[in-house]
């Protein structure tokens, strides 16, 4: 029976060639599938033999093979622990790999080899030594990590250089699984270092960053070594070619690494071995060859090294001239990898990176768009008060030759806006920047950019004639004028387009106008030319309900701004729209054919007069860094209709709409409400105060507004109007109870508030949180976002989600970058809550730092007062 049951075994076994060959003659899913389970079916048949076929190796090898291609192969588990008990070197080295790759360290069953394990960790075959420490250091519990540490630590003594190299690799799975045993193989660790074999010395290396990285106390056991380290680097440094270890004619680049990265963690924050690693650093910066690859490697750890221990300023301006080589490479790993270190070592070192500013400008130019976005942020770090002219005029001519990736533009006009806002030397020269972005980039720039020259306009009276000018001779002679440009042009012609037919205006505005401008002198118009133009914008196919819309709030206003000689066209063409398809144009159309027929002047001109410009300029300069937060209730609903409208235009209205003016408490005494119980409603979509006199594609309001009775004002002592306590009601013939409003209440306040997000691994983060008492349920939120790691944390991004009953706004982040130090880095959202219920939100931050990729569990907030 036996006898037959081995030629039986033999006749269905197959090696694993053939199955590999009869796996890839398969021309379908189907085909392999049934390969596959039928070569399964043979191997269970096999394993269930009680006699030993000899072909048991074989069997799991094609296992491995048929896990490797996804299938389940669970079965053979146990078979796999049946090798590695064999006494055979080649039915154990299958065991052992089929232990690494079938099995994890959660299953129970892994705790049968132990012993196995702890026999070949005695065994006199160095090989079968290696592949029990190879087994350890893949899939070691907790467990088997302590009853066998002892057994690796008598390893370190071996005289085998390869059980060595092995052991130092098992302990560093030792020490992840086990940290409260890094005590236990500090002398180990240290004893590999003196010797000279290069694989000893890597992964002993190896094994003490790692040791350090767990436990940073043991640095101070550790700094005595670096003598040490500092004559291997040395002797690696001076010698000649060796076959062995020469890469490209570089003496072992993998342990040269290896020992400039020990020598930055053992260097950083200590003074004495900083001093000790310089004069070595300096030569292998100096001696190293830049050419190759391996090079590249050592001078990147260098600079790593240098920039992270105290090291004297020559050194550094060493590291930062070898960055600047970098971003002359041909490779974009290398110029990545130059900026990105740059970006880190900003706030420390920028006099010196100031130098390569040219370099990383010409970065802006490279087709990689992750190059462009760190050369971005790297520039945007760099801009100062001296150097903001310079560097803003190379980004501007950046933005008007670049092409495509919308998404990067409007990053770069992002970025100019705030440099700009921070670092203005003037006010003339902050509203050519933004101007000229207007012009350029067109409707890829956000919203922001036009509000803030309008308010840069408003504020500055001087600079009204040249804005007007500038703006009106753009849209005139640009082929086919953006959206936002002709808003923006619009607006200004309509609030100061008197200074297009003053001859003194001109002659101030071309008193402004920049020398190296390419536009030709402003001339003296007429109220028939301007009126011209602004006909022919209309008439554009292009023109949108939006601009049609500004168009009408500019010609009321140049009713009173020009003279009687243009009256009847201002008047037919306001007259055109009343039979308009929009109810927004065909509204204003009426409301203004009416505005033109009033016999008294004075409450004309009062009506139309200039409007003010709002005071958020001076509160967003002195409070806000210059970066500005958008209002999410100044979107609009019936935007929805337009085609050709940017969807970043509509979830990102006018952000310059900032508040409602107060309502004036009424004059006369308001009528008496009766006293009802009427189920409450949602409250309306309140109408915003637009800056531009416009509300795009909201009905406009009526003249004369009705006093607003406010039934779930009652609740807190306060009526629509915004007043304490209610109207005196007229005596009932009835005693009632007293209502809740008949006492008055406070006046609501504004409130501030900090909630504190995530504190850990050196990076804080708070919400400093703002209500205001007319937008109930909106929260005004600066995010904080600090660093106080050694190293810079980069690809930093925080997600936010809000429940369905809550609306957010969110804008980008001021850098992706948080650079080391506890620089803070700001980013501004909005959150809207009018259902009632409690406001919750939920926060992920993803990051990259030491080189890792993070990305941490939800966080959840719900502190919101």
């Amino acid at each position: 029976d036996g006898r037959s049951g081995r030629v039986a075994a033999d006749i269905m076994s197959i090696k694993l060639r053939e199955l590999i060959r009869n796996v890839r003659a398969c021309k379908s899913a189907a085909e392999e599938r049934k390969v596959i389970f039928k070569e399964c079916a043979n191997i269970r048949t096999s394993f269930k033999q009680k006699v030993d076929s000899g072909l048991r190796h074989r069997n799991v090898a094609k296992l491995l093979y048929i896990h490797m291609l996804g299938y389940p192969t669970h079965f053979g588990q146990m078979e796999s622990l049946k090798l590695i008990a064999s006494p055979k070197f080649n039915e154990k080295r299958i065991g052992y790999l089929g232990l690494m790759l079938l099995l994890d360290e959660t299953q129970e069953v892994l705790m049968l080899v132990t012993n196995c394990l702890k026999n070949d960790l005695k065994h006199k075959n160095p090989y079968i030594v290696g592949l029990a420490l190879c087994s350890m250091g893949n899939i070691s519990s907790a467990d088997i990590a302590r009853d066998l540490s002892n057994e690796v630590i008598r390893l370190f003594n071996s005289g085998n250089p390869y059980i060595k190299k092995k052991a130092a690799l098992c302990a560093i799975r030792i020490i992840r699984k086990v940290p409260e045993m890094i005590n236990d193989f500090i002398s180990p660790a240290a004893s590999l270092l003196s010797t000279k074999q290069h694989c000893v010395l890597v992964t002993g290396i190896a094994l003490i960053i790692e040791m350090l990285s767990l436990k940073k106390k043991v640095a101070t056991k550790f700094r005595k070594l670096v003598p040490n380290l500092v004559r291997h680097l040395k002797n690696l440094l001076l010698a000649g070619y060796v076959s062995e270890y020469d890469v490209v004619g570089i003496t072992d680049p993998f342990l040269q690494c290896k020992i400039i990265e020990l020598l930055r963690v053992l260097g950083t924050g200590n003074s004495k071995a900083s001093e000790q690693m310089s004069d070595i650093l300096a030569q292998v910066s100096i001696n190293t060859e830049p050419s190759k690859n391996p090079g590249n490697a050592i001078l990147y750890e260098c600079v790593q090294t240098i920039m992270s221990i105290e090291a004297e300023d020559g050194l550094r301006h060493l590291a930062i001239n070898i960055l600047g080589r970098f971003l002359l490479h041909r490779d974009n790993n290398i110029r990545y990898v130059a900026l990105n270190t740059l970006c880190g070592v900003i706030h420390r070192e920028p006099s010196s990176i100031q130098r390569h500013k040219n370099h990383i400008v010409d970065c802006l130019k490279d087709p990689d768009v992750s190059i462009r976005r760190r050369a971005l942020d790297l520039i945007y770090a760099l801009v100062t008060k001296n150097n903001v002219a310079g560097l803003v005029r190379e980004l501007v001519n950046y933005l008007s030759v670049t092409s495509g990736d919308e998404e990067f533009k409007r990053m770069l006009t992002d970025k100019i806006v705030l440099v700009t806002e921070k670092y203005t030397p003037s006010k003339l020269w902050h509203l050519n920047t933004l101007l000229s972005l207007v012009e350029i980039a067109g409707d890829v720039t956000r919203e922001s950019v036009s509000a803030n020259a309008v308010l840069v306009i408003g504020h500055n009276p001087s600079l009204h004639a040249y804005a007007v000018h500038r703006l009106y001779t753009s849209m005139k002679t640009q082929v086919v004028p953006s959206s936002t440009l002709m808003r923006l042009a619009i607006y200004a012609i309509g609030e100061y387009g008197n200074h297009l037919v003053s001859q003194q205006s001109v002659a101030d505005a071309n008193a402004k106008r920049p020398q190296e401008s390419k536009q030709p002198k402003f001339t003296l118009q007429t109220p028939e030319s301007v009126l011209g133009t602004i006909r022919h914008i209309i008439s554009r196919p292009t023109c949108t309900k939006k601009v049609k819309a500004y168009v009408l709030n500019a010609l009321i206003k140049l009713s009173t701004r020009f003279d009687k000689s243009v009256e009847r066209q201002l008047k037919d063409t306001i007259k055109k729209y009343t039979t308009s398809m929009s109810v927004e144009l065909q509204q204003r159309s009426c409301e203004y054919t009416k505005l033109l027929e009033m016999s008294d002047a004075a409450i004309k001109t009062k009506i139309v007069g200039t409007m003010p410009t709002p005071e958020r300029l001076i509160k967003k300069e002195t409070k806000m860094d210059g970066v500005e937060e958008e209002d999410p209730e100044d979107e609009d609903e019936d935007d929805e209709d337009e085609d050709d409208e940017d969807e970043d235009e509509e979830e990102e209205e006018e952000p310059v709409r900032r508040r409602k003016k107060p309502v004036k408490k009424p004059t006369k005494k308001p009528k008496k409400v009766p006293d009802v119980k009427v189920q409450p409603k949602p409250q309306p979509k309140p109408q915003p105060n637009v800056l531009f006199d416009l509300d795009d594609g909201a009905p406009a309001q009526p003249a004369a507004a009705q006093p607003e009775v406010d039934i779930l004002g009652g609740l807190f002592g306060i009526t629509a109007n915004g007043s304490n306590g209610t109207p005196a009601p007229a005596p009932a013939p009835a005693p009632a109870p007293a209502p809740a409003v008949s006492q008055p209440s406070a006046q609501p306040q504004n409130k501030s508030f900090v909630i504190p997000v995530y504190d850990s691994q050196g990076i804080k983060i708070i919400f400093q949180c703002k209500t205001e008492a007319s937008k109930p349920g909106v929260y005004r939120i600066r995010a904080v976002f600090t660093n106080a790691n050694p190293t810079a944390v980069t690809n930093f991004d925080m997600k936010v989600a809000v429940p369905p009953w809550m609306k957010k706004i969110i804008k980008p982040a001021q850098s992706t970058t948080l650079s080391p130090g506890g620089q803070p880095v700001y980013q501004f959202l909005q959150i809207m809550n009018q259902s009632g219920k409690a406001s919750v939100m939920k926060v992920k931050l993803d990051f990259v730092a030491n080189g890792s990729k993070q990305s941490l569990p939800p966080i959840t907030i719900d502190q919101f007062q």
